[in-house]
């Protein structure tokens, strides 16, 4: 059972228009983050970096999030002239990661390499760090749609058919999602809310064994990344009714979004960004977040995100600090809206 408690947010309601990738501006006030200085920019008035970096991961190796933190290592490596290392520790839903990062010095020498459950995980249980008082944004590096994908042998073809279904015949149809508190699973606890017989939701481990489960009939349905399904979609294993965000994906254009289907709601991307302690330098994080603007706008760096079924996003800590305040905000709704469900 889901114990769902409101995100603690007191806070501009504020989206980023930074980006290609970032939401139309919803609300007028803009996040008071004064200007950094060119000075700061160039990272003149410190001595950064004086060793190796420490990049916390908290993700296991192999999946789509490690890959695309070891590629930013090596390329930041190059760029700063000190190692980073890659350090992988899963578990806690991610939690323990967090954690270690708020607690770490705010030299810029430990950095968090997350997504965007770390704006949900507070909605779901107690954490022993504050998301806005205890981190510092340096910049999202790639975002992504998440696409409503359907077993390939269901006979639906629109969202439409599809939500009639579930809606006619909650037992028989299911919701599949790799990790509690991400935002698929946030988005299929929303999908199934006011069903009055709750519609199965099944945890797998990780995104690839929900995909694994759908093609052996077992799962009807998942919010899933477009690495995960492309080759199945192509092959006609799986199917695509929809895509979350504000606008159509390029790797799949075809799909209309949820907002033209008749559903709101599903404006909120995934991202993977990167993050250091609370009080680290002005000008760390300015050095930090410019050379990944660099790193993130490298030809081969750019190929290799989107083969992914990533959208590079060259980015600001001030865009971050403000998609994160806005973002803290839209999950906390779909939280809310999504309430607590019985068990099926």
């Amino acid at each position: 059972m889901l114990a769902v408690r409101w995100l603690s947010v007191s806070m501009a309601c504020v989206v980023s228009s930074a980006t290609a990738l970032a939401q139309p501006p919803a609300f007028a006030q803009l996040a008071s983050i004064p200007p950094i200085s060119r000075a700061e920019m160039a990272g003149r008035s410190v001595t950064f970096p004086a060793r190796a970096l420490r990049m916390i991961v908290p993700f296991p190796a192999g999946g789509v999030a490690d890959a695309v933190a070891r590629l930013l290592a090596e390329r930041l490596a190059v760029r700063l002239g000190v190692p980073v290392e890659v350090d992988n520790r899963p578990g806690s839903a991610g939690t323990m990661a967090v954690d270690m990062v708020a607690k770490a010095n705010s030299d810029g020498h430990t950095l968090l390499f997350h997504q965007a459950n770390m704006l949900i995980q507070p909605g779901l249980e107690p954490v022993p760090y504050d998301v806005i008082r205890d981190f510092t944004p340096v910049a999202r590096v790639a975002a992504t749609p998440l696409f409503l994908v359907i077993d390939g042998h269901l006979p639906m073809t629109t969202v439409q058919q599809w939500v009639t279904a579930v809606r006619s015949s909650p037992a028989s149809y299911s919701y599949g999602y790799g990790q509690p508190g991400s935002p698929s699973h946030l988005y299929a606890e929303y999908a199934v809310r006011g069903i009055p017989n709750s519609v199965p939701l099944v945890t797998a481990k990780g995104e690839s064994a929900v995909v694994q489960e759908m093609l052996a009939g077992r799962i009807s349905a998942c919010f899933c990344s477009w690495s995960s399904v492309q080759s199945h979609v192509r092959s006609g294993a799986l199917k695509i009714l929809g895509v979350t965000g504000p606008m159509r994906s390029p790797v799949a254009p075809s799909a209309p979004t949820l907002q033209e289907s008749g559903m709101e709601g599903y404006s909120a991307l995934a991202w993977y960004g990167v993050m250091a302690p609370a009080k680290t330098p002005r000008a760390i994080v300015a050095r930090l977040a410019n050379e990944l603007d660099s790193v993130t706008n490298e030809r081969d760096v750019r190929a290799q995100l989107l083969a992914a079924g990533l959208s590079p996003v060259r980015d600001s800590p001030e865009a971050f600090a403000t998609a994160i305040r806005s973002e803290s905000v839209q999950w906390q709704v779909i939280l809310r809206q999504a309430g607590p469900r019985a068990e099926p």
